[in-house]
């Protein structure tokens, strides 16, 4: 099985050699003599200032009396998968259904940090009958239609395609005034659907 190694793996190299530097009661200077690496190297690895090279990877294993692997072993990173079939609903008091694609709550420790989710307005339909005031940050992608967005003193058309970012404590909602559907994606910053 052939592995694929990602950046953010790659980084957290740093970290691992650092830790395992101070284990080993070594300064800075002593594993760069020990690689043949300059200490402003090292420094600037463990810091995940710069990736080393697989060959300086390896040198920096030996140097530390670890295994390679143990630097390129997969990162346990943390993730949460919704399937469709999971997903939450929530119906609005305006009846539009609101479909989460991303986790409500914590789930293994992982509290999300953002929230995706989708609406379709039908016509002449808006998300809420009054004007939504979040707390958080919000990203509006219009998937397919022809959205009004309407502010407390302006309005803003999307098409197809246009995304807009809406600042917290900017009073806003979505309506639909076409004769189709209008599908959206939203993203927030928070879990706030006021």
């Amino acid at each position: 099985m052939k592995k694929t190694f990602h950046t953010m793996e790659v980084n957290m190299n740093g970290n691992k050699i650092r830790l395992l530097r101070k284990e080993k009661d070594f300064t800075i200077e002593k594993l760069a003599s020990l690689t043949g690496f300059t200490a402003s190297y090292i420094s600037q690895v463990e810091r995940n200032k710069i990736e080393p090279s697989l060959s300086a990877l390896n040198k920096i294993s030996n140097a530390l009396n670890v295994s390679l692997y143990y630097f390129l072993e997969e990162q346990n990173n943390k993730m949460i998968i919704t399937r469709k079939e999971h997903r939450k609903t929530i119906i609005s008091e305006n009846k539009a259904n609101i479909n989460f694609l991303t986790q409500l709550s914590e789930n293994d420790g992982i509290k999300p940090e953002f929230y995706v989710y989708e609406i379709t307005l039908q016509s002449s339909e808006r998300d809420n009958k009054d004007f939504n005031v979040l707390k958080c940050h919000k990203c509006i992608v219009v998937k397919k239609g022809t959205l009004l967005i309407e502010f407390s003193n302006s309005n803003e058309i999307l098409q197809t395609g246009d995304s807009i970012y809406i600042d917290a404590n900017l009073p806003h909602r979505c309506y639909n005034s076409t004769s189709l559907d209008v599908e959206i994606l939203c993203i927030t910053s928070s879990l706030d659907l006021s």
